[in-house]
């Protein structure tokens, strides 16, 4: 008896061990196997479909998923992101160099409202001009430099975001591919009824899909009208702001 009680502390001090160290070696790429998750989740239904239409086989119907999310999901982002880091760094040396006069298009925005706006702003303490600007100024020179620097040390830190990328793109397709084994595999350890186990699994790509596919949606469409209105009123700097209307979204 004591000896099989050993035997089990040890092992179970080695399952401890090992799971520790399995979470430190994945811990760099934590935001890789996340984005392959959630991505898994939202394009398997497509692989699927893909599937069943075509007749295809499992790898072939994965990969076209893939290449789908690739082109509608992922590319977009990093071509925003690049763009995004440029124009923080053109507005910090613009903002720097005196060429972007942010206290001109305050001045200009308090003159354009009417008087009872005015009013309102004194009342709350948003009417000393000066030191509005001065905030104003100062942050945008704060988040402006931010992206330059971010500019500055995306070629450092390069190597490092393709690895992860392509790791991403590694775990998606075998999580597209061989999905629906990893979940009945999970649901046989977890010690659930399976009723439970379904409803909980339900429920839980129900709010994943729900969430990233709402908000962001949202966030795009608020963002892309935002920065629409501010390239048409030729504000500079049209999709830094278009961005951040996105992600306040």
């Amino acid at each position: 008896m004591n000896q099989t009680n050993l035997q089990f502390k040890t092992l179970l001090l080695l399952l401890v061990v090992v799971t520790v160290g399995f979470f430190w070696i994945l811990l760099p790429f934590y935001g890789a196997v996340f984005w392959a998750i959630i991505l898994g989740i939202i394009f398997a239904p497509m692989q699927r479909r893909l599937q069943l239409k075509f007749g295809w086989n499992r790898n072939l119907t994965s990969l076209c998923t893939l290449m789908v999310c690739l082109v509608i999901a992922i590319l977009p982002v990093i071509i925003t992101s690049a763009l995004l880091v440029q124009e923080g760094a053109t507005l910090y040396k613009n903002v720097e160099s005196g060429k972007l006069d942010v206290a001109g298009y305050i001045e200009q925005f308090k003159n354009f409202l009417p008087p009872y706006f005015q009013h309102l702003l004194d009342r709350f303490g948003m009417g000393n001009l000066e030191g509005l600007r001065e905030k104003i100024v100062k942050g945008a020179m704060q988040g402006s430099q931010f992206f330059a620097s971010q500019a500055f040390s995306f070629g450092q830190g390069t190597f490092d975001f393709l690895v992860s990328f392509f790791i991403m793109l590694y775990l998606l397709f075998f999580l597209l591919r061989d999905g629906p084994e990893l979940v009945r595999k999970v649901r046989t350890a977890v010690p659930l009824a399976e009723p439970q186990k379904r409803r909980l699994q339900l429920k839980f790509n129900r709010v994943v899909r729900a969430t990233v596919k709402g908000n962001v949606l949202v966030a795009v469409t608020q963002g892309a009208l935002g920065g629409l209105i501010f390239w048409f009123l030729d504000i500079p700097s049209a999709l830094l702001w278009a961005v951040l209307m996105a992600f306040l979204s």
